[in-house]
């Protein structure tokens, strides 16, 4: 095989799949990019861990035809530190990968393309297409809450819920669950309507944030048995689904709250990022964030006590009805609130012991969302 290809589109192109070349694997060729000549003008790139993988197509000039693996980390750094302009990238009978550049000259060892893990299956009846705007900001505002290493595998994934005009992202880690939902226009590719349900593994959620921009362009989505494809600009995505029932998640949500107190997202913030930095308390190898929150009297009130210090903070709160002293675990608190996305929320409770209720005070056209955090017991 002997191609000449731009440096910049290689490096491009080369990046995202980097995402799924492996380096804890028995087996090399998970370890590298699969390279492969289409006709005399393109070739296309391929990466695969057994979990997930990408593949995309560039412009190259074919001077010799074929398919090899090359190490996706060596590779990587080399194209990196070539000069710019048209790389030649070769490989010979004996397996030997030269990297031609300028005066620069790289070798080292390929694989048989043969040898390459084979793909799943991506052609199927639900296909569609929905905005990756949409798309990213709604896995942005609960990924946080997607568990990891659970006994429950399902709840190491993000639930995914596509209908025609709505979609819908639920995330739960044992201590926090996160709901999504917003109105948006999704278009069936096939015949068949896209109403369909999958549970996307969290590792996953990282690599397809990084390949989805905001804005109005959509992405197109593949379900099929086993896997979940996406496809944007030129570059496809894919990775295993979770098999499994999601949780009934809707049986830990209170149909009725004693207490609700509206507030301001951003000072609620403020002031547990300023509890954060005494309530974090790392002791025998184990974090905990502990912060006490104090609802009365139109006020929240919060504190905090570890071996770093004391703090105390007070924040006006509108419409509160009934008074609580609740605990929480000062992080789970914050990631929910920044995940909220609104001026103001609504806080619900009703015992120290039971769940913390996130809404929006006011709900927008075509989007809605909740928040549940667990309390923690506190220490008299």
């Amino acid at each position: 095989m002997k191609i000449k290809v731009d440096k910049s589109v290689l490096c491009e192109a080369v990046t995202p799949l980097m995402g799924a070349v492996s380096n804890k694997n028995t087996i090399a060729a998970v370890e590298g990019i699969l390279i492969t000549t289409i006709g005399d003008d393109a070739i296309q790139l391929t990466s695969f861990d057994l979990e997930k993988g990408f593949r995309t197509k560039i412009a190259a000039k074919i001077i010799e035809s074929g398919s090899y693996i090359i190490n996706g980390s060596r590779f990587n750094q080399i194209i990196r530190t070539m000069p710019e302009g048209e790389l030649t990238v070769s490989v010979d009978h004996k397996l030997t990968v030269r990297i031609v550049g300028g005066k620069s000259e790289f070798e080292l060892s390929a694989i048989e393309g043969a040898d390459f893990p084979a793909l799943p299956e991506f052609k199927s009846d639900i296909r569609f297409t929905v905005n990756q705007g949409v798309l990213r900001q709604m896995i942005m505002r609960t990924s946080f809450a997607v568990a990891q290493n659970e006994n429950r595998a399902a709840l190491n994934g993000a639930y995914f819920v596509f209908s025609e005009d709505n979609l819908k992202i639920v995330a739960c880690d044992g201590n926090r669950l996160a709901v999504r939902e917003q109105s948006c226009d999704i278009k069936s590719v096939t015949e068949r309507k896209p109403e369909v349900r999958f549970i996307l593994p969290g590792k996953t959620l990282t690599e397809l944030l990084k390949i989805i921009k905001d804005g109005d362009d959509d992405i197109t989505v593949t379900v099929t048995r086993r896997n979940g494809v996406f496809e944007t600009n030129g570059l496809l995505f894919f990775s295993r689904l979770i098999d499994g029932e999601y949780l009934d998640y809707n049986k830990f949500i209170p149909t009725q709250s004693r207490i609700k107190a509206e507030i301001e997202t951003e000072t609620f913030i403020r002031s547990l990022e300023r509890a954060f930095l005494v309530s974090e308390d790392k002791t025998l190898g184990q974090t905990k964030n502990y912060v006490k929150c104090t609802f009365g009297d139109e006020m929240l009130k919060i504190s905090s006590v570890s071996v770093n210090g004391r703090v105390y903070d007070e924040i006006y709160v509108e419409g509160l009805e009934g008074e609580i002293e609740i605990g929480f675990n000062c992080r789970y608190l914050l990631e929910a609130l920044r995940a909220c996305g609104s001026e103001r929320v609504l806080c619900e409770m009703n015992t120290p012991l039971s769940c913390m209720v996130i809404r929006p005070a006011e709900k927008s056209d075509g989007e809605d969302y909740l928040y549940l955090v667990l309390p923690i017991r506190m220490k008299d």
